[in-house]
């Protein structure tokens, strides 16, 4: 059986022209705890992203959208990878809870965003995306600590 940990990192977006300032509020993280490779089962996880929006002239309602780049150890969104050495186990993110869409960095196509509603002028509201995970079953991989790192990006 094997210990996995996956550490999402974020970073802060461009806010050239944006009539808000959009940034995250909780620490990125998901953990997917013991992982057994005998198992049929998949390995779900999912995790909660808050961001907070500071409205500063504009519309009252910001449409904020986040990114998922792709895995550090694999270089890849299609096929994310955690690694304990040089020992690889397969992942991936998903916008929905069904694990059928894989999220992404291509705004409209495979990102998710979210709306934050009637944020007064010169105020600021929190908004929360779901991430969803999955280790599919049967990977035969020896036991150890396996993590990976993917770049997010909020955008107003």
């Amino acid at each position: 059986m094997s210990r996995l940990l996956l550490l999402l990192l974020a970073c802060l977006p461009s806010l050239a022209g944006a009539a808000a300032l959009c940034s995250f509020t909780s620490t990125p993280g998901m953990a997917f705890g013991p992982y057994d490779d005998s198992s049929a089962a998949n390995t779900d996880s999912s995790t909660s992203i808050v961001v907070s929006c500071l409205r500063a002239g504009g519309a009252a309602d910001v449409p904020v959208t986040l990114q998922i780049g792709p895995s550090a150890t694999s270089g890849t969104i299609a096929s994310r990878q955690m690694a304990s050495g040089a020992n690889r186990l397969n992942y991936n993110l998903y916008r929905d809870s069904g694990r059928s869409l894989v999220w992404g960095q291509t705004a409209g196509t495979d990102t998710v965003t979210i709306t934050i509603t009637n944020i007064a002028n010169f105020s600021s509201k929190t908004g929360t995306f779901t991430i969803y995970g999955r280790v599919p079953a049967l990977q035969n991989v020896p036991a150890g600590a396996y993590s990976d790192s993917v770049q997010m990006t909020v955008s107003p």
